[in-house]
């Protein structure tokens, strides 16, 4: 007996394509709202558990209650169909969150939270749903050892949870000869063809932020409390890195931060980057020094201005400075008052898509990582990047268009 429970969407076909004719160990579904991947993925479980007998399945979702709702809406799939319901389920488990079938299968509803308490099951089948916010190590460790050892497989399906792991995954799905291991596909509500799911979603959009909107709608690598829009508008592959004016920031750091320096072209194209640790690379303090100063000479002939973070950096700013052919490094301090302006500047260039970027993964991920939160006691919004992550390539970014603007604009501020 084969049962068809729904007609699938545009997007729906290349899931269950991706899943039944492609069949890879890990099928990686990236899938904007509007676009059904909960409910395919809830069709699917329950037409493999029919349809293949003593079918072991697990559902995850990233909390529990997540995972209590979408066995709801399948016991809700069979309203109206109480006996067709009847002579395929066998028990209906509301306490411990378990549908068993007649014909031997079973599916368990579990949480990302529970963490190793899910460890030692052999399942044949995993679905993950919003997999994106969920942990790689969990899964790593926990979830694929329950499908390796029977030849199972899983179908992990999410929208980006800005460029962490399961960005990577969607990535390494799309290369050839990924595909036995992982194969990846990304859908979103313009793949519809809806004009009636088009005026839908353009309603939902005057709600939300862009950030939210390029992640829930438009499954770009962002967070939905991302500070930088448009970043892979910006992205350039080959820039030119010509320049009738080149304006420099120098994010300058210690022990474990990187230095960084980057040039921008009047028009705020990155033209050049230079990121290194001067600890991990072993270079004495004449070695770091000199780095400075080859890539400020290496830009001298169309500099306009460096500007230069001096912040626990005096004595260094000093040293070069004493050279007079330096001319044009001026000190800059990053406070709580530059701070926010240097970061609105650039965030307005990525909004009204000014500046261009190389295609460099290490910035593309710190812009998309760079956060802002509100301050307790001040009030204030303080900008880092998340979980301890750099932001030294932002921010030498964010000083260098700082000091094209202001170069440009024809005054210098500085923050001493």
């Amino acid at each position: 007996m084969n049962i068809k429970l729904y007609k699938p969407t545009a997007p729906q076909v290349d899931f269950h394509k991706l899943v039944h004719e492609d069949k890879p160990f890990i099928a990686a579904i990236v899938a904007g709202r509007q676009t059904g991947k909960t409910f395919f993925m809830q069709n699917d479980c329950v037409l493999r558990a029919i349809n293949n007998p003593k079918h072991r399945m697990f559902w995850v979702s990233p909390i529990q209650d997540q995972a209590n709702k979408v066995m709801k809406d399948i016991e809700a799939m069979f309203s109206g169909h109480q006996e067709l319901w009847n002579k395929i389920v066998k028990r209906y488990d509301r306490k411990a969150n378990e549908l068993y079938f007649y014909n031997g299968s079973f599916i368990k509803f579990r949480s990302a939270d529970s963490g190793d308490n899910l460890r030692g099951a052999t399942l044949d089948f995993i679905y993950l749903d919003e997999v994106a916010y969920m942990k790689l190590d969990f899964i790593n460790e926990v979830l694929l050892p329950m499908v390796t050892r029977t030849n199972g497989r899983v179908c992990a399906a999410s929208t980006f949870n800005g460029p962490n792991w399961f960005y990577d995954w969607y990535k390494e799905g799309q290369i050839e000869e990924s595909w036995e291991q992982i194969k990846s596909i990304k859908r979103t509500y313009l793949d519809l063809d809806d004009e009636g799911v088009s005026k839908t979603v353009l309603g939902i959009r005057k709600s939300m932020t862009k950030a939210q909107f390029d992640q829930e709608f438009l499954c770009r690598p962002v967070s939905g409390n991302a500070l930088f829009s448009n970043v892979e508008d910006a992205i350039v592959e080959n820039i030119d890195n010509k320049a009738e004016r080149v304006y420099i920031g120098m994010d300058i750091g210690v022990a474990q931060d990187y230095t960084v320096l980057t040039a921008l072209s009047e028009d705020y194209r990155i033209i050049d980057i230079d990121r290194f640790n001067y600890k991990e690379e072993g270079m004495d303090y004449d070695e770091f020094k000199q780095r400075i100063r080859d890539f400020y000479f290496k830009h001298d002939g169309n500099m306009a201005a460096a500007y230069f973070e001096v912040n626990n950096n005096d004595l260094l700013f000093d040293d070069l400075t004493d050279d007079d052919t330096m001319y044009k490094l001026i000190p800059f301090h990053t406070t709580a008052k530059s701070k926010p302006e240097m970061i609105r500047n650039l965030i307005k260039l990525f909004e009204d898509k000014v500046i261009k970027i190389p295609k460099d993964t290490g910035l593309i991920k710190e812009l998309y990582d760079f956060k802002s939160k509100k301050n307790a006691i001040t009030g204030n919004l303080q900008f880092s990047n998340t979980d301890g992550k750099h932001d030294d390539m932002v921010m030498s970014l964010a000083i260098a268009a700082y000091c094209a603007k202001e170069e440009q604009d024809g005054g210098v501020t500085m923050f001493l």
